[in-house]
């Protein structure tokens, strides 16, 4: 076991970790009415095709975002690099699309090269972000708060899972989902239930290993991309997060006794797929993990939420909290990591 961190443990990540169910219901009271009209905008516009525009983190909730929206709607989301216009200086033939962008500060020039690229092509261009005066928030016909409130901590947590409940809020307007929108008021309690369920046993996994797969599918998956790249911030655990239905496509050669392997596992349509193809995994050996509400499952439970979509957000809050602990266990400043920066600039 590594020893214990020379730095104090009441981290800047833990402390808004544990703010993330007071934001959550400050954010549905004071921004839940906007995100009911631009669901009802996007209704309206009947789009036929989205770009997203982000990096890191909020690339995660645009995966979740691309979800939503092509299980729900049938509209087809593309994730397009920004490279496209700031490095290329390429534009995209795009007609009756909406250009989505997603970023906590909003001032990295490649990401909003390609949303002001878009908006000049004739998309709609809607931006999801914590600066509310950024560039980005300025370059786009809706400019829509994530409401995270200040975040300071370098890996960002607060801000992720607020874009994924405004997203929530969007496409249950936008869908007539009445319960969807329900569903994230009980959000902050579910998160606060979460936290109270022991997940000691893949802390320990974890602490020991050098590497990790994470896996995921359907609203899963997006979940499974940001842990993997939150276990790369704090712990330098080199996780990595694959469809579970890829999984024998090419990954199933890393699996091995010494790779712990996480199951994120919301209940839906997905799910019963997703936990077979873990089954199978931990008949190669591996230490499987799998994050479920249903008890008979999981090994690092959640408490059960009226909809998948409510229960993935829960999931990656109750992670955020594994990994700010697993980081002392390894020896991370999990304020200050390695070669890393809160706000990212990107050319």
């Amino acid at each position: 076991m590594p020893p214990e961190p020379a730095f104090p443990r009441d981290t800047q990540m833990k402390q808004e970790i544990a703010e993330i169910p007071g934001c959550i219901a400050h954010q549905i009271k004071q921004h839940g009415p906007l995100y009911k009209n631009v669901g009802r905008r996007l209704r309206a516009h009947s789009p036929t095709v989205m770009i997203t525009v982000a990096r890191g983190s909020s690339d995660c909730a645009a995966a979740f975002l691309k979800h939503l929206v092509e299980v729900r709607l049938g509209v087809p989301v593309a994730s397009v690099g920004p490279s496209l216009s700031s490095v290329y200086g390429q534009s995209l033939w795009i007609e009756r699309a909406v250009s989505w962008a997603i970023s906590q500060s909003g001032a990295s020039e490649d990401i909003n090269a390609l949303h002001c690229s878009n908006r000049a092509a004739g998309a709609l261009s809607i931006s999801l972000v914590n600066s509310p005066n950024s560039r980005l928030a300025q370059n786009s016909d809706i400019a829509l708060p994530i409401g995270a409130w200040p975040e300071l901590a370098l890996p960002a947590t607060k801000s992720f899972v607020c874009s994924l409940v405004a997203i929530a809020a969007i496409v249950s307007e936008w869908t007539g989902d009445r319960d969807l929108f329900d569903s994230l008021h009980a959000l902050p309690e579910l998160v606060e239930r979460s936290y109270r369920l022991d997940w000691g046993v893949a802390e320990e996994a974890l602490a020991g290993c050098e590497s990790a797969l994470i896996l995921g599918r359907g609203a899963g998956y997006p979940i499974a991309c940001e842990a993997a790249l939150k276990l790369k911030e704090t712990s330098y655990i080199f996780a990595e997060a694959f469809s579970a239905a890829e999984v024998w496509h090419g990954p199933a050669a890393l699996i091995t006794p010494e790779r712990p392997v996480i199951l994120i596992a919301p209940a839906d349509e997905a799910s019963v797929g997703a936990v077979a193809t873990a089954e199978k995994v931990r008949a190669l050996g591996a230490r499987v993990f799998v994050v479920s509400s249903d008890q008979g499952r999981a090994c690092l439970p959640v408490p059960n939420a009226s909809n998948s979509v409510a229960e993935a957000i829960a999931m990656i809050a109750r992670f955020y909290a594994l990994a700010e602990r697993l980081s002392g266990k390894c020896g991370v400043n999990v304020d200050s990591p390695r070669a890393l920066q809160k706000v990212t600039v990107t050319i």
